[in-house]
C-alpha cells in the first residue's frame, strides 16, 4: 500500500526551500556560482548580501561609485584594472565575502594588482574561517593610479566549496590598506 503525502506538506516544504534560499545570514555568488579556483576573482565581485554578512565596511558612503548595487563598499573606477573598477579607501576592520569553488587541489600562487602612495596596510585571506595566508603587505606603489603586482605563493588549498574572506587587518603608512583589483590563484603544481 502507498503513502500518500497530502499536498499541504509538498506546499510547506516548497515555501522552506525559498525562505533557506534567502536566508539573510547567507551572501549569495556575485555571479550566481562560485567564483572558479583556479581562475581570477575580480575584488568588487565580492558575494551579494547586507552588510555584516557579505562584507563590513567602515563607513556607510561609497567614495567611489556605484558599480553594482547600492553598497559602502568603495568601488574605484580606474583604467588600468582588468575589469576597469577594484576596490579602494579600504581601512583595518573592513572585509568581504567571496564564494569560491577550488576545482583542483593542489597548491597555489595568489597574483593581486595593488596600489598604494606610502606603504599600505595589511590583508589576509581566509577560508571558512581559517586563515589560508599571512599577512600580506601593501607597498608603496609611488601612487594611487600605480597598480603593481604582489603575489602570495605556496598556499595549499583542497577541493571543495569555501566562503574566501579578504580582511583588512592594520592601516598603513597610507591610512590605509590600499587598493586592490582581483585575486588570481594559479596552480603551481600538479
Amino acid at each position: 500500500m502507498k503513502t500518500r503525502i497530502p499536498v499541504s506538506v509538498f506546499a510547506l516544504l516548497a515555501v522552506s526551500a525559498v525562505f533557506l534560499q534567502a536566508d539573510p545570514k547567507n551572501s549569495t555568488p556575485f555571479s550566481g556560482k562560485p567564483a572558479a579556483i583556479p581562475g581570477l576573482i575580480e575584488a568588487e565581485h565580492w558575494d551579494k548580501g547586507p552588510a555584516g554578512v557579505a562584507y563590513s565596511d567602515a563607513d556607510e558612503e561609497n567614495k567611489g561609485e556605484d558599480y553594482r548595487e547600492k553598497t559602502s563598499v568603495d568601488i574605484e573606477k580606474r583604467s588600468d584594472a582588468s575589469n576597469g573598477h577594484g576596490i579602494g579607501w579600504t581601512r583595518a576592520e573592513e572585509w568581504l565575502v567571496y564564494t569560491v569553488e577550488v576545482t583542483e587541489p593542489g597548491t597555489y600562487t595568489v597574483e593581486m594588482p595593488v596600489a598604494s602612495k606610502k606603504k599600505g596596510g595589511t590583508f589576509r585571506l581566509e577560508f571558512d574561517g581559517k586563515a589560508i595566508t599571512e599577512k600580506i603587505t601593501i607597498p608603496d606603489t609611488g601612487s594611487w593610479q600605480k597598480l603593481e603586482m604582489i603575489s602570495c605563493k605556496t598556499v595549499p588549498l583542497k577541493k571543495g566549496v569555501y566562503r574566501m574572506k579578504v580582511v583588512m587587518l592594520e592601516n598603513g603608512e597610507s591610512t590605509g590598506i590600499g587598493d586592490i583589483d582581483y585575486f588570481k590563484f594559479v596552480k603551481v603544481d600538479s
